[in-house]
């Protein structure tokens, strides 16, 4: 029955375009977006666009309609696709304990307050490069939970509060990937979802 369900959910994509919305329903998302305030634009198109080959560009790491006023630390496997990653600017006064790629394990001295419900947590600089990437494919980013994770569900997460038990992040774009580079920037509408929900349909 789930593989029934994945594939009339894949068929479904494929006939409307891409899966690439964001639901208006979720709270504490994380996502990828091309400006810090990109979380805004409307059914993600925020997280789509295009780079040229070899212009290092700039991804903005942000959490979104967060129930909470502060963050004190953060978690997230931030993976790239098809892209090189370049560099990183993580916010606050911080230590990031995360050793495996892409892998961030953040604890803040002092929280980041969040502004409308968000906060930008991290810069990242990626390069789309002929001699590494396929140039003529699009480029993604994938936001996972890390190894060692905070919350037994193996969720992204942040920390509301110093000493907190953690907050799971849900993805802020229905799918697979949280950014998009020189693909499809279709939207469609989707339905609510949570990382378990979603994983739970290849169990």
């Amino acid at each position: 029955m789930k593989k029934m369900v994945l594939v009339l959910t894949l068929a479904a994509f494929a006939l409307s375009g891409s899966a690439f919305a964001q639901d208006p329903n979720w709270n504490d998302n994380i996502g990828m977006y091309l400006t810090p305030d990109g979380f805004n634009a409307p059914n993600g198109t925020g997280s789509c666009g295009a780079a040229a080959e070899n212009e290092i560009f700039i991804s903005y790491l942000v959490l979104s309609k967060l129930t909470n006023a502060e963050v004190w630390g953060w978690e997230a496997k931030v993976i790239p696709t098809n892209m090189l990653f370049m560099g990183d600017l993580v916010y606050g006064d911080h230590v990031d304990a995360g050793t495996r790629d892409h892998e961030y394990i953040v604890g803040l001295a002092g929280p980041l307050f969040a502004v409308d419900r968000a906060v930008v947590v991290a810069e990242i600089q990626y390069q789309v490069n002929s001699y590494y990437n396929d140039i003529n494919q699009p480029s993604y980013v994938a936001i996972e939970n890390i190894y060692f994770h905070l919350l037994p569900d193996a969720v992204p997460a942040y920390l509301e509060a110093s000493g907190s038990t953690g907050v799971e992040l849900h993805p802020a774009i229905y799918g697979p990937y949280q950014l998009i580079i020189n693909g499809d920037c279709n939207v469609v509408a989707t339905e609510e979802a949570t990382w378990g929900g979603v994983k739970s349909l290849y169990r």
